[in-house]
C-alpha cells in the first residue's frame, strides 16, 4: 500500500493542466468613488489609491488628469500642485492598476476634484521696520506666502506714496534698495505700498511700510561730510564732544555736513537692515565717527555695525576718520576693528591726565593736549606692519612708551582711513584737535580745497 500510494502520488505530480489558461486585468480603486460628493480643495490636493489583481500581483499604477499624458508610479498616492488660472476650477483624475504581467485595468477609476484658488499674501520682515527719519535711500525685506504653493507667485508690486501707478518684481525678488531716483521724495514724509499677485491672477491684501497711517520723513543730504554721533547721552561730555565736532565742521572750508546720532533713544535713527546703513553711507564721500570708550555693552563704540559696513563703503571709495576708545573688555582681539590695519590692542592702558602731550611720530600733524575731561584708561593699537604712525602716548614704565600707539592711517599717501583709539574731543586741550581734524579732511582726504 505504501508503494501504491508513491505511484498514484507520482503519476498526479507528472500530469499537465488541460485547457487554455488566462490573466484576469488587474481592478482599480480611488479613496473617494465616483459621484462621491467632494469639497473643493486648494490647489494642493492628495489623492490616494489602490488595486487589485485576482489572479496575480500588482507592478504599479498610472496615471493622468487629461487621459491621454499617463505618469507611472509605484505609490499608492501624491500631492499634486494643480494649476488654475481663476478663482476655481474642476479636474478630473484617472488611475489605472498594472499586474505583474504588465495588463493595465482598460476601465481606469476616475473622479472629480473640485478646486478653489487661495489668495497669496506678503509681509514685512519682522525686525526691519524703517526708522523714523532716514536720508535718500531705503531697503525693505520681506516675505510672500501662498496657501497653495509658494511657487504660485507670480510678481510682486510696490508703489511710493500714490499707489495709482505700480511697479513690479519678480517672484524670486525678496528685498527693495529705493532711492530718490526711485521716486523718494527728500525732506518730505513718504510710505511704501507692497502687494503680490499669484499665477492666477489673483492679489494679495496691500501692506504698508510704515504701518497704516504712518509715513517716515527723509532728509535730504547736507555736505559731503556725514557725522555719526556714536556717544553716548550716559556720558558727562556727551554735550561737549557734540560741541567739539560742530566747531570742527562749522567752518567755511568743510562747508554743510550731515549729522546721524545712532545712540539716541536706543539707537532709533539706526536702519534696522544693514544693508540700508551701508548704502547710506555711500551717499557720502567722508564719514567722520565719534565715540567714547564703553565701560559697558550701551556705552561702547558700536564696532559690529562698523565691521559689517565700513569695509564696503571703503570699497566704493569712501573715507573715514573714526575715533573712539576701547572697553576695558574686549572678547574678540584682533576682530574688533576690520576697516583699518589694526591687529588687536594692548592689554594694558594708560590714563592721560589734563594738559598731557601726545608724543608726535608724523610732524606733519599738530600737537594734540589732553583737555578737560581728560581721556581715561587709554589702549594702544597693535597696528600692521608698515602703516603709518601719527600719535603716541606717554605713561610710566615698565612698558615701552614706544608701543603705545594712538593715531594711525592705512597709506602714507591718500589715505583712507584715520583710526584713533583716543576720544578726539577729550584731546583739544590746547585747540589743536580742530584743526588736525581739518586738516586730515582737507589735505588727505581732499574733501575741500
Amino acid at each position: 500500500m505504501i508503494v501504491l500510494s508513491g505511484m498514484v502520488f507520482l503519476q498526479s505530480c507528472t500530469e499537465l493542466p488541460q485547457g487554455t489558461v488566462t490573466n484576469s486585468p488587474p481592478q482599480t480603486y480611488l479613496s473617494l468613488f465616483p459621484d462621491s460628493i467632494i469639497s473643493p480643495h486648494v490647489t494642493r490636493i492628495k489623492i490616494a489609491w489602490w488595486g487589485d489583481d485576482p489572479d496575480g500581483l500588482l507592478s504599479g499604477f498610472r496615471f493622468s488628469f487629461d487621459s491621454t499624458n499617463w505618469t507611472t508610479t509605484t505609490l499608492n498616492d501624491s500631492t499634486f500642485q494643480l494649476v488654475i488660472v481663476g478663482n476655481d476650477s474642476t479636474f478630473r483624475f484617472w488611475v489605472a492598476a498594472i499586474d505583474d504581467k504588465g495588463n493595465i485595468d482598460p476601465t481606469p477609476a476616475t473622479n472629480l476634484y473640485p478646486v478653489f484658488n487661495s489668495a497669496p499674501s506678503v509681509s514685512f520682515n519682522s525686525g526691519t521696520s524703517i526708522p523714523d527719519t532716514s536720508f535718500t535711500v531705503a531697503v525693505f525685506a520681506w516675505t510672500g506666502t501662498d496657501p497653495d504653493g509658494d511657487n504660485t507667485i507670480s510678481k510682486y508690486f510696490w508703489a511710493l506714496n500714490d499707489t495709482s501707478s505700480w511697479n513690479e518684481v519678480s517672484a524670486t525678488t525678496s528685498s527693495l534698495t529705493l532711492r530718490q531716483s526711485n521716486g523718494i521724495v527728500p525732506n518730505s514724509n513718504n510710505k511704501l505700498y507692497l502687494k503680490v499677485r499669484d499665477i492666477a491672477g489673483i492679489y494679495s491684501p496691500v501692506v504698508t511700510m510704515p504701518d497704516t497711517g504712518k509715513t517716515w520723513y527723509v532728509r535730504e543730504p547736507r555736505g559731503r561730510v556725514l557725522l555719526i554721533d556714536d556717544y553716548p547721552s550716559s556720558i558727562l561730555d556727551n554735550q561737549q564732544a557734540a560741541e567739539f565736532y560742530q566747531g570742527a565742521l562749522d567752518s567755511p572750508a568743510v562747508g554743510n555736513y550731515s549729522k546721524l546720532d545712532i545712540k539716541t533713544s536706543a539707537g532709533a535713527n539706526l536702519p534696522k537692515i544693514v544693508s540700508m546703513f551701508t548704502e547710506t553711507l555711500k551717499l557720502f564721500p567722508c564719514i567722520v565717527w565719534y565715540a567714547y570708550r564703553g565701560n559697558s555693552t550701551t556705552d561702547n563704540a558700536n564696532f559690529d555695525l562698523a565691521q559689517q559696513t565700513l569695509p564696503f563703503y571703503l570699497v566704493a571709495g569712501g573715507k573715514i576718520f573714526f575715533s573712539t576708545g576701547f572697553p576695558n573688555n574686549i572678547d574678540q582681539q584682533g576682530s574688533i576693528v576690520n576697516f583699518a590695519p589694526v591687529d588687536s590692542v594692548t592689554n594694558f592702558f594708560a590714563n592721560v591726565t589734563f594738559q598731557t602731550q601726545v608724543i608726535v611720530v608724523d610732524n606733519n600733524y599738530p600737537v594734540l593736549e589732553a583737555a578737560s575731561p581728560s581721556p581715561d584708561n587709554v589702549r594702544g593699537i597693535k597696528y600692521r606692519n608698515g602703516t603709518p604712525v601719527i600719535y603716541n602716548v606717554p605713561f610710566n614704565p615698565p612698558y615701552d612708551t614706544t608701543k603705545l600707539t594712538v593715531c594711525i592711517k592705512d597709506a602714507v599717501v591718500n589715505p583712507k582711513v584715520f583710526f584713533l583709539s583716543v576720544p578726539l574731543n577729550r584731546m583739544n586741550g590746547n585747540g589743536n584737535a580742530v584743526f588736525f581734524i581739518r586738516k586730515v579732511l582737507g589735505s588727505d582726504f581732499g574733501i575741500y580745497n
